[in-house]
């Protein structure tokens, strides 16, 4: 008797963990945590995004942990590899294992991301997907130099160098004001606007396969969080379940109540939420169950790999859900590389480089490779020095864009000087000061996925600090 108790126990609080997290599938309005009302008034949207009528999808890779870019992409020129070897002495990645390309671009690729590299190292004419490097990017409320940095003069974003923080503001896009208190990342604030370009019902253009996350949650649209194995489960009680005829009737019964009418408004609003809810895990269900198989093969030992395929069945299921814009987050951990760095990071290159190939290839072989873009972000840079076989949180970074719409081969931004005690030096372990900010690198990629130039400062509060000239020199797309 105890043990039917405990499983009907067990089997009550999964029934109630599932509608809760399924609820967010028809969502209309989602929680701002405190104030900054500004950006709730800025999001009324100034353009109709109900006109978009192409497919875009955007695919957020969060390397967790602060990832040492300055491994990844290496100076070519004699002086700047000199400087860069002097700093990082243990840490140098020897010229045998960069890979410099047909045209020098001022950038080696370590030679682990050799795929990755070839795609950079394509002509602009060339068929398949490109990808190019945004060089030294972090969090950055406006301008700043070292100067001003050292002497307190300038706005400087709280708790740099610490975890947590930093991935809250590198996601929220915002530095201005404490991060904490405002519920939204800049991922959902683009959902907020884009959502109007779906022709679905209930389902929301926004998907984590990495769990909750700072960047997905809208103001009034919240993501639906999936699992990179099996997608979504059938609601136990609620889905009737094909062959089991218990199960089938009580969906039969579930639907006949929700169908009942009822003149009390919160029994109206309840059903209402838990039929979206229903219709909504039906309809994602079906749609992962008709995009399974792909001719790609993939690393099924890899959790970003596999993340990467889920995201990959999604949007080979746009038509099928009505999508005509979609915002993915991955997640991949491991990178606070403090010791025995130099065979971590090899590996976490390689399995990067592995699961954007197969990933990018996948997007191919369904033809929609020109019509999705994939970008790379981190905690923060690392210090250019090392402590010995491994490295410290910095500041500023290196990050990719890859799609079938980049410019190929470009280094975007300014490399750094990579000597200790630079203009480009904090003055503390050869942490580099960031020249592009968080806002000007996702302001890009929103107004590729289509977010009008007024409505940008919406998203991005911060963008209006780096002036009206913010994306100077910064061509990461392709014109039509």
């Amino acid at each position: 008797m105890a043990n039917l108790i405990n499983r009907k126990t067990r089997q009550r609080r999964e029934f109630l963990r599932q509608c809760a997290a399924i609820s967010l599938l028809g969502s209309g309005a989602g929680a701002m945590n405190g104030k900054l009302g500004m950006i709730g008034s800025a999001l009324a949207a100034s353009s109709d995004y109900s006109s978009l009528n192409d497919y875009k999808a955007l695919v957020c890779v969060f390397l967790y942990g602060g990832s040492d870019s300055f491994s990844m992409f290496v100076p070519t020129d004699e002086d700047g590899y000199s400087q860069y070897a002097a700093s990082r002495g243990a840490l140098t990645v020897p010229k045998e294992d960069l890979l410099t390309g047909s045209r020098d671009t001022g950038i080696a690729f370590n030679r682990r991301l050799a795929d990755l590299h070839s795609m950079y190292d394509k002509g602009v004419d060339d068929a398949g997907p490109k990808l190019s490097v945004f060089s030294n990017v972090g969090n950055l409320i406006s301008p700043i130099t070292r100067a001003q940095f050292l002497n307190g003069g300038s706005a400087i974003p709280n708790d740099l160098y610490a975890h947590n923080h930093q991935q809250e503001q590198w996601l929220k896009g915002l530095s201005s004001s404490p991060a904490s208190i405002v519920g939204t990342g800049w991922g959902g604030r683009m959902a907020d606007l884009l959502q109007h370009a779906n022709d679905s019902v209930g389902l929301p253009p926004s998907f984590s396969v990495a769990g909750t996350n700072y960047w997905l949650p809208g103001r009034q649209v919240q993501p639906i969080s999936l699992s990179p194995s099996y997608g979504l489960t059938p609601l136990q009680y609620l889905d009737g379940v094909a062959g089991n005829s218990n199960s089938v009737a009580r969906g039969q019964t579930w639907d006949a109540m929700l169908r009942a009418n009822s003149d009390h408004p919160l029994k109206r609003q309840a059903a209402s939420s838990l039929q979206r809810a229903k219709s909504g895990s039906a309809q994602l269900r079906a749609t992962l169950q008709a995009n399974q198989d792909f001719s790609t093969p993939y690393n099924g030992g890899s959790k970003l790999a596999s993340q990467l395929r889920m995201v990959a069945r999604l949007i080979a299921g746009n038509q099928q859900m009505g999508m005509k814009r979609q915002i993915f987050f991955v997640g991949a951990g491991g990178w606070d590389t403090h010791d025995a760095q130099t065979p971590r990071l090899n590996a976490l290159l390689t399995d990067l480089n592995d699961s954007l190939r197969d990933f990018q290839n996948t997007l191919g072989e369904i033809n929609l490779s020109d019509s999705v873009t994939t970008f790379t972000a981190s905690d923060f840079g690392r210090t250019l020095t090392t402590n010995g076989d491994g490295c410290d949180h910095g500041w500023g970074g290196h990050y990719m864009v890859m799609g079938g719409a980049v410019n190929s081969g470009q280094l975007l931004g300014q490399l750094p000087s990579f000597a200790v005690g630079s203009d480009d030096d904090t003055g503390d372990k050869g942490r580099v000061i960031p020249k592009l900010s968080i806002n000007q690198y996702g302001a890009l990629m929103a107004r590729w996925m289509g977010v009008s130039d007024s409505d940008l400062n919406g998203v991005f509060p911060d963008l209006a600090n780096f002036g009206g000239s913010w994306d100077a020199g910064l061509d990461v797309f392709k014109t039509s």
